[in-house]
This record gives C-alpha cells, sequence and structure tokens, in this order.
C-alpha cells in the first residue's frame, strides 16, 4: 500500500506540473459541445422574417387593399412592408436588402373594374428560399381572389362606376348594390360553407415532452473529455520509460501491481476533476437534478479509469511512442464519431447506432 500511495503522489505531482494539457482535455470537448448546443438551442421559437418592397404608381383603393393584405394576421407577423419608389426598391431588391418588391402599375384599379389585363411585377430576392416563394404564393392567391370576385360581382360593379360617372350615389343605388352582392353571397354558400368533403379532425394523444436535442449530446461531450485525457494520460507510459521510471522499477522492491494502480488511480483523480466540471457546467445549463450528479461523476470516473487502463494497454502493445500515438488517435476519432460524441446515438441511423453502443465509448455514454 505504501508503494502504491507512492505511485499515486508521484503521478499526480508529475501530471500537476502538466495543468495546460489538463486544461485542453477539457476546453476542447467544452468549445465543441457549446458550438453545437447553440446551434441547436439558438433557433428555438425563431420565425423568418423579411421586408416585402412595394412600389404603388396607381396609388388607388385597390392597389392599397392589395398592399395591405400582405400585413394582415400570421402573414404580418413573417412581413413587413415598406412603400417604396421603383427605383429604390430595385436597388434594394438588388442589394438584397429585402425579400422581394412588388410593383403595382398606373391604372390597376380601372384595370381590374373594367376586366382588363393587367401585369403586376415581383422580383424575389435570390439568396433566400422560404420567404420569397411565401410572397409569390401570397401574390398568386390575391389575383385569383381578385379574379373570381371581379367575375361574381361585375354587375355591381357596373353600377358602381355608372352612378360615379354620373354623380349619381344616394342610399337608394348603395342599398339596392348591398342587397344584390349579399344575395349572390347567399347563393354561392351552400357551394363553400360547409365544403363538398367532410373532414373530421381526431386530436392525437398528447405526446410526452422529449429530451431537447442538446441535451442529447451532454454524455457524448463529456466523454469526448474523458477520452482525451485518458489517452493523454495513458501515453505517459513512454515518459516513464524515457525517464529511466520502468527500468527503476524491474531492480526495486516495489511491485508492479502497486505501480500500476498508483497510475491508475492518479488518471482517476484528474479524470474525476475534468468529469466533474463538465458535468456541473452540463447539469447547470440544461437544468438537470443535482440529485443524479454523485451517480454520474461516479459513473464517469470509474469508466475514465477503465478507458485509461485500455488505451495503456494499447500503448504497451506499440513497439515505439510514435506508433503508439498513431494507433490511438486512429482508433479515437472513429470512436468518438459514432460513440455519440459528435451526433447523439439516439440521432444516428439504427445500424450505426447498435455499432456504436458495442464501442467501449459508446457503452459508457448510452448508459
Amino acid at each position: 500500500m505504501n508503494f502504491l500511495l507512492s505511485a499515486l503522489i508521484k503521478d499526480l505531482a508529475r501530471w500537476r506540473e502538466d495543468a495546460a494539457a489538463i486544461l485542453l482535455w477539457m476546453a476542447i470537448p467544452l468549445m465543441i459541445g457549446g458550438l453545437i448546443t447553440s446551434l441547436m438551442d439558438g433557433g428555438d421559437g425563431a420565425k423568418p422574417s423579411g421586408v416585402l418592397l412595394i412600389a404603388d404608381l396607381d396609388d388607388s383603393l385597390l392597389s392599397g387593399l392589395v398592399a395591405g393584405a400582405y400585413s394582415q394576421g400570421e402573414l404580418g407577423e413573417l412581413i413587413s412592408v415598406e412603400s417604396v419608389t421603383v427605383t429604390e426598391g430595385t436597388e434594394k431588391i438588388n442589394a438584397g436588402d429585402a425579400s422581394g418588391l412588388l410593383i403595382i402599375p398606373e391604372g390597376f384599379g380601372d384595370a381590374f373594374l373594367e376586366s382588363k389585363p393587367v401585369t403586376l411585377t415581383l422580383k424575389t430576392n435570390p439568396s433566400q428560399i422560404i420567404l420569397p416563394g411565401i410572397i409569390t404564393d401570397v401574390t398568386e392567391i390575391l389575383l385569383d381572389a381578385g379574379f373570381y370576385a371581379e367575375q361574381l360581382f361585375r354587375d355591381e360593379i357596373e353600377v358602381i362606376k355608372a352612378a360615379v360617372d354620373d354623380d349619381n350615389i344616394d342610399n337608394a343605388v348603395v342599398a339596392s348594390i348591398a342587397v344584390a352582392m349579399q344575395q349572390k353571397i347567399e347563393a354561392a354558400a351552400p357551394y363553400l360553407f360547409p365544403p363538398a368533403i367532410d373532414i373530421e379532425v381526431v386530436e392525437p394523444p398528447a405526446d410526452e415532452p422529449g429530451v431537447p436535442l442538446a441535451l442529447l449530446y451532454l454524455p457524448g461531450i463529456i466523454l469526448m473529455a474523458i477520452m482525451f485525457a485518458a489517452n493523454g494520460l495513458a501515453s505517459d507510459y513512454w515518459t516513464e520509460r524515457e525517464q529511466g521510471t520502468l527500468r527503476r522499477l524491474v531492480s526495486s522492491p516495489g511491485r508492479l501491481a502497486g505501480f500500476l494502480g498508483g497510475k491508475s488511480l492518479a488518471a482517476g483523480v484528474v479524470i474525476a476533476l475534468i468529469g466533474g466540471l463538465t458535468l456541473i457546467i452540463g447539469f447547470l445549463y440544461h437544468g438537470v437534478a443535482w440529485a443524479k450528479l454523485p451517480s454520474s461523476l461516479a459513473w464517469v470516473t470509474a469508466s475514465g479509469v477503465a478507458l485509461f487502463d485500455w488505451f495503456g494497454a494499447i500503448q504497451m502493445i506499440a513497439p515505439t511512442q510514435h506508433s503508439a500515438n498513431l494507433v490511438t488517435s486512429m482508433l479515437l476519432f472513429p470512436l468518438l464519431m459514432v460513440g455519440g460524441s459528435f451526433f447523439p446515438l439516439a440521432a444516428l441511423p439504427g445500424w450505426i447506432a447498435a455499432f456504436g453502443r458495442k464501442t467501449p465509448n459508446g457503452f459508457i455514454t448510452d448508459r
């Protein structure tokens, strides 16, 4: 036991001098995890928003209705409408400062009332995908709705035009137009309300809230730090050889088991420090219950010591330090890839996840 404690104290003292490496083993996974978490959490609840430029050259009641339709209801939460001249709008849309530019030509209202062809010009931003498509669809719907409204109320429109030309708009004319439009709406209602196809909406049972995707990354990120630490600590066997420690051990009264046990215990202290700090950061960020911290830390520490011994065995099998570092590096990153560090096991294809759970770090991450 004395020899084991001496080996433990020796390694802790030596590794304390290389604190920068320990910080690096922890900093790289934390940086990667922070970037991934910010990507996962940063877009929650966010909606796309854009600007629609409208150059209204007609400045009539109908053109105003068209412009106002884009800012109604939920569409108004996605698109903000800005009035511009054609020159200003062209400059902004060419510079990519808006999602679309709608040009309403002069005479639009008169052409609509007289059933004459009229062209609206819509320019969209090619660097955007969602909002220009929404604006295009809404514009087409507005044009279709205007066409059918004009077809349905053509007679009433003619009466309104004649009354305006004759300056003969009185209450009787307004009342007759209102009655006629109401009658047409009532006549069309059976075809529109209710629709010809009955749809029964069945609400599915409420699902229990799932685990946030960013939280699924937490075990893998912690194991990434532990893997870096275990691999780096295991390479210390070559340092001990170069410094003659292993040669002197052969002729010392101490037993090899005490030397290896002391080094494993020292590795466990370092891994517990790294695992504890990363767990605390993860628990704080994700709001995990603190009651789970002791068991999580115990599992991570014990697993980290096992990984240290595994990497140590690989280091000892290699004929040179260079080949040992090459072999462990070739193993490390594929294991991190399939073992849940770069992608959660729950998000991987079935066969890859099944393979990943059989890897050393995947086994630990899954539990």
